[in-house]
């Protein structure tokens, strides 16, 4: 299992500059750094633990570093998604094992693999969420210490990790909470290991405000601009893959409710973040297994053929997943990824880097998506995928827009003004953009000093 992306996403490089930036100089970052702007655009450090955990595995084995932590969390993913679906039966009183449900388990890690697992901090949500949700219905089940401590730590971890998506504990917790409620089985241990589980995430540098960052991207539909957070279309053969999900999901409704008011609102959750768009479609590829756990038992011929069927223990498990990722990143390590040079400007930001005297951060202005390497480079920029800094009052410039507005749209007949405006010492154009709008740049900015595999560099005197 080669990643495609874990190594070419936007938003890994600027995860390490951030990462490095905080290391070298001892502090958690409030403010956005390496931009046009200096240091004064404030910035919420809602994933400071992720960055401080893959810059220095960057340092220290390149690319192959991060991979490390991408199996790791591949690994502890898969026995969670495991977890998940034994959990789900052991609550209504089935066997927890299943011939299906290790198949059914993997394939399933497959996509989410190859799809969510980027050098980013879903990486590591991913996997605690699930363990969270895990721990949080042993306790239902059975009040232990362990399983107390567990989701109160798990807790404290997203919120320093992805705080971003702490609010799905939140609803988690609130849903237990209601249930136990409407159960009646709702005692001072229980409400006591609930509010310090809510309170475990304000234990983060960003507080409230981390904890709350959905609220700062989606203000004025900023979000909706990049196309994870744009509305799935289930028309698109791209994505049926997550068409078929959805409509197995509806399948094992009938199965898997069992009449029971929190698999009730766990279905209501899933649904509404599995169809709202790509970025949180996630969650429903990640409790699947809640639900498909049980729908197995629907299914006749498998039952019959239980007592022949072969279920590892969990330690066979463990040693194959163990072994296998293993064996993937030893290859990494023999053969080290190199970053996509027609998806960024590795070519263009070697010669600007040649053209910079020593300890110089040459002001560049690139797309939206490949600024986070042009920061990771060396250079200063204009806006990266931080974005919560960049929609702020302080980055309103040319036009009225801010700094994000500015990056996504600038590209365009308006790119003269905003470099007029932002003065950066070079502008980096992606070959894609139409001829029209490339020969109106010339007129501006004269001939392009470079061109590479990217695109083009023109120098702004």
């Amino acid at each position: 299992m080669m990643p495609k992306y874990s190594y070419n996403d936007p938003d890994t490089f600027w995860h390490i500059e951030v990462g490095r930036y905080m290391i070298e100089h001892g502090q958690v970052l409030h403010h956005a750094i390496h931009t046009f702007y200096g240091d004064k655009l404030p910035y919420v450090p809602h994933e400071f633990g992720f960055q401080l955990l893959v810059a220095p595995l960057y340092q220290a084995f390149g690319w192959p570093g991060i991979y490390i932590l991408t199996a790791v969390c591949l690994l502890l993913l898969i026995l969670g998604l495991l977890r998940l679906g034994r959990v789900s039966r052991k609550e209504l009183g089935l066997s927890e094992n299943h011939p299906l449900l290790l198949p059914f388990v993997l394939l399933i890690s497959c996509w989410i693999y190859y799809n969510y697992f980027k050098g980013r901090p879903q990486m590591i949500s991913a996997f605690m969420i699930v363990w969270f949700f895990v721990y949080m219905r042993e306790f239902q089940m059975v009040a232990k210490k362990r399983y107390a401590a567990a989701m109160i730590l798990l807790s404290c971890a997203i919120a320093n990790f992805h705080a971003g998506v702490w609010l799905v504990i939140a609803v988690f917790t609130g849903m237990t909470f209601l249930e136990a409620l409407i159960a009646k089985t709702l005692d001072r241990r229980h409400i006591v290991v609930y509010v310090l589980t809510w309170l475990a995430g304000l234990a983060n540098p960003g507080g409230l405000k981390s904890l709350l960052f959905i609220l700062a991207v989606t203000q004025k539909n900023f979000n909706l601009l990049i196309n994870e957070w744009q509305p799935l279309q289930f028309n698109k053969l791209l994505n049926l893959p997550i068409l078929l999900l959805l409509l197995f999901f509806a399948t094992t409704l009938p199965f898997a409710l069992q009449r029971k008011p929190f698999r009730f609102f766990m279905m209501l959750g899933i649904l509404y973040l599995g169809v709202s768009n790509f970025k949180q479609n996630l969650f429903m590829w990640l409790f699947i297994p809640y639900f498909a756990a049980v729908f197995f038992e629907a299914l006749p011929k498998v039952s019959r053929l239980r007592k022949f069927a072969y279920v590892p223990e969990r330690k066979t498990i463990l040693l194959c997943l163990t072994l296998g990722l293993a064996i993937n990143t030893a290859y990494i390590f023999v053969v080290p990824p190199v970053v996509d040079a027609k998806s960024y400007p590795v070519d263009e930001m070697t010669y600007i880097l040649d053209k910079t005297p020593d300890g110089v951060r040459p002001r560049v202005f690139s797309r939206y998506g490949s600024s986070g390497y042009v920061m990771f480079r060396g250079g200063d920029i204009l806006c990266d995928g931080r974005q919560d800094p960049f929609i702020t009052k302080e980055s309103i410039g040319a036009l009225g827009w801010t700094a994000f507005e500015r990056s996504m749209y600038g590209f365009s007949e308006y790119l003269p003004e905003i470099v007029k405006a932002d003065h950066p010492d070079y502008v980096i154009v992606h070959d894609g953009v139409s001829r029209k709008l490339y020969n109106e740049w010339v007129k501006d900015f004269g001939e392009p000093v470079y061109k590479g595999r990217y695109g083009s560099v023109f120098s702004i005197k």
